[in-house]
């Protein structure tokens, strides 16, 4: 754990998606398989939305409660996502879905997290509205890979 301003967690969010977003283009260029193609289109255009959402919220925020200091912020599992999301076999949806289910819950957890921690009014209401928005792409994603199955 370590400090962080909440203006420094929204950042490494958006970055996060940006990056997640551009793999998921990448993948989608070498898939063979339609489904695993409609999936990687959706990931990437959500992770797309996420960004775009993380920058208007940073515009949204005050800048009191942008500075204001986490000082339990987690270190992230960013890479570790992206490490196994560089490793893994584009032929394979479930690991794909997996993988994009595993991200959803430990961005809204973690943001659960930080809301739980926060130490002034505004800081827990900027981390509980981006825990609202992750758990609404948690479930948003949980619905396109049902029906994505029956694709």
């Amino acid at each position: 754990m370590r400090y962080k301003t909440v203006e420094d967690v929204i950042e490494e969010g958006r970055v996060f998606h940006v990056q997640l977003g551009e793999k998921y283009s990448e993948y989608e260029q070498l898939a063979s398989d339609k489904r695993i193609e409609l999936l990687l289109d959706q990931l990437k255009r959500r992770e797309d939305s996420m960004a775009h959402s993380l920058e208007n919220f940073h515009d949204d925020l005050t800048p009191g409660a942008l500075h204001t200091w986490v000082q339990f912020a987690p270190e992230g599992r960013e890479k570790e996502f992206l490490q196994r999301l560089s490793r893994i076999d584009i032929g394979d949806l479930d690991a794909i879905s997996r993988l994009a289910m595993d991200i959803e819950m430990y961005l809204a957890d973690q943001y659960r997290d930080l809301a739980q921690g926060a130490e002034t009014p505004s800081a827990r209401d900027a981390f509980e509205r981006l825990r609202d928005l992750e758990e609404l792409e948690e479930h948003t994603l949980t619905m396109n890979l049902f029906n994505l199955r029956d694709y």
